[in-house]
């Protein structure tokens, strides 16, 4: 009788120690699987110091905000990009001067690099080392496969993206509204080349031994097939039809393009323009300057980052066979989307 007494009156105890009214309730937050989905990239305000990084699974039924911030601090300001090496995604942070590392399937943060940055854009990896744009010194910094500073490259006019090939790099150059060229250099960081196109270019990929690339204003687009190993132009054509054409990307050995309110293809042998349109924005739901923010395909599905009035988060739009299968909100001016596989 006696023991019975003794552990009622322990279980009574221990009831009372360990749940109370007064007791907080910590809930741990639970960690997505990362190793098949899509990572988001968010630009964020400017200098709001809110940029961040999203993972949505295929299926799209939830949204993970800002699984790459740490507890004690925020990702920074300004995102303008993300690329990959080996298991590390590169987040480079415009707004914050900074590149920040993390592994790509936990996004546990694994370094910083800050030495020769200054409002940098984008990055590439080539030689065993790492290259970056900065806007503000229109240069090229190059870092050694430990992320130490080695050298700048001067390009003498505003850079946006670089793309490597092999040995070489090549820099997108904005002269000017008119004129641009796309900067080739060597694995010695010299200068080999500059592949001019007219007017503005606007973006440029690799896809096998070739350099796609498009340039266009308001109402005309030009389009480029370059050969990586001479790096000399082998097609070329403009269309005064899909006009404004930005937003290249590849997908299963095909490039998509966004011209105004609608995103077409682009086969690498075409020497002129598709006349249909994959998919189409209905006029009075598109804004020039928000609806095509973010924009990918990947395995034929579009994803489309409506920034609405760039302020509030943004909503993502995705599409299958030019419908649209689902939509939720990510963070703020969502720019890119990138296919996360291991």
């Amino acid at each position: 009788m006696k023991k019975l007494l003794f552990l009622a009156l322990s279980l009574s105890i221990l009831s009372t120690s360990c749940s109370t009214s007064d007791d907080p309730f910590v809930e741990v937050p639970q960690v997505p699987n990362l190793d098949n989905g899509l990572l988001i990239l968010n630009q964020g305000g400017l200098a709001y110091n809110d940029a961040s990084i999203g993972f949505s699974s295929f299926a799209y039924d939830k949204y993970h905000a800002n699984i790459a911030q740490t507890a004690d601090r925020a990702l920074g300001d300004g995102a303008q990009s993300m690329a990959f090496k080996d298991n590390k995604a590169f987040v480079v942070l415009k707004g914050s001067n900074k590149v920040e590392i993390f592994n790509r399937y936990t996004f546990k943060h694994e370094g910083t690099i800050t030495e020769g940055l200054n409002k940098p854009l984008s990055i590439a990896f080539a030689n065993n080392k790492v290259y970056v744009t900065n806007e503000e010194t229109q240069t090229v910094s190059v870092y050694d496969s430990n992320y130490q500073f080695l050298t700048l490259i001067k390009i003498n006019a505003p850079v946006g993206q670089i793309l490597a090939w092999h040995t070489k790099v090549y820099v997108q150059k904005n002269i000017s509204a008119d004129k641009s060229e796309i900067v080739v250099v060597d694995e010695k960081f010299n200068i080999i080349k500059s592949i001019p196109v007219q007017k503005e270019l606007k973006d440029f990929v690799t896809l096998g031994d070739f350099i796609f690339a498009v340039s266009s204003t308001a109402d005309k687009s030009f389009f480029y097939k370059i050969d990586a190993q001479t790096d000399e132009k082998v097609t070329e054509f403009f269309s005064t039809r899909n006009t404004a054409a930005k937003n290249l990307r590849v997908d299963n050995n095909d490039m998509y393009y966004t011209s105004n309110n609608a995103v077409y293809k682009w086969n690498p042998h075409d020497t002129n323009v598709q006349v249909a349109p994959v998919l189409t924005i209905p006029e009075k739901e598109y804004i020039e300057a928000s609806t095509f923010y973010g924009f990918n395909v990947i395995k034929n599905t579009i994803y489309v980052g409506d920034a609405g009035d760039m302020l509030d988060p943004s909503t993502v739009h995705v599409y299958q066979n030019g419908q649209k299968v689902s939509s939720f909100t990510a963070g703020i001016l969502t720019k890119h989307f990138y296919a996360n596989y291991k």
